[in-house]
């Protein structure tokens, strides 16, 4: 995940919905709105993590991303879904969802996706998206909040732990060829007869 490095200062709810923000790097000045995602903007967002969460760049994501994974959270979670906006150009989304453990007073927050076009990096973008996710997720009744990332990204590594994130636990992620199984040779067999 693309993260920005620098920290905004802390700001009101309000103010980290819209306002005018700084390049930490002396890039100038930018209006950025943070707002909830609209199905206008499944195509940009759709777009932007094309180029973002390439398969060369992250080859062990566990989810993929694809434009089903986009419609599907924003079908069920819209809520959670969250894009930043700079002269009418989405420029990087959040996109969340909550998950209630059956049996469990625990309900957790789930940052399935943050992405920032790194063109705009700098800006404070990242922080404030997921600011507003938490925000959303708390008003929800989420009382955790989860992130995954790759064990390599250590730009998003340090973001998350900027952002008070811990207890870092290895996730053992396996894949199996099932080209090389009886059962889809068989398969390819029938289907030719």
């Amino acid at each position: 995940m693309q993260q920005v490095n620098g920290e905004a200062p802390k700001e009101s709810s309000e103010a980290l919905r819209s306002s005018e923000t700084e390049n930490e790097n002396g890039g100038g000045k930018l209006d950025i709105e943070i707002r909830e995602m609209s199905l206008d903007d499944l195509s940009s967002v759709f777009a932007l993590g094309e180029r973002i969460f390439t398969p060369d760049l992250w080859p062990t994501l566990y989810r993929t991303w694809d434009e089903y994974e986009v419609v599907d959270l924003f079908a069920s979670d819209g809520e959670f879904c969250f894009v930043a906006d700079a002269e009418d150009t989405v420029i990087g989304f959040a996109l969340g969802t909550l998950i209630e453990k059956r049996k469990s007073s625990w309900t957790y927050g789930h940052v399935v996706w943050l992405g920032v076009d790194p063109a705009y990096q700098g800006y404070g973008i990242a922080k404030r998206l997921l600011d507003r996710l938490t925000e959303a997720l708390i008003e929800e009744g989420a009382r955790m909040m989860l992130v995954d990332t790759d064990p390599d990204n250590t730009a998003a590594m340090r973001f998350f732990k900027r952002e008070g994130f811990g207890k870092a636990v290895d996730h053992v992620y396996m894949s199996k060829n099932l080209t090389n199984t009886d059962q889809y040779r068989r398969r390819k067999r029938e289907a030719r007869d």
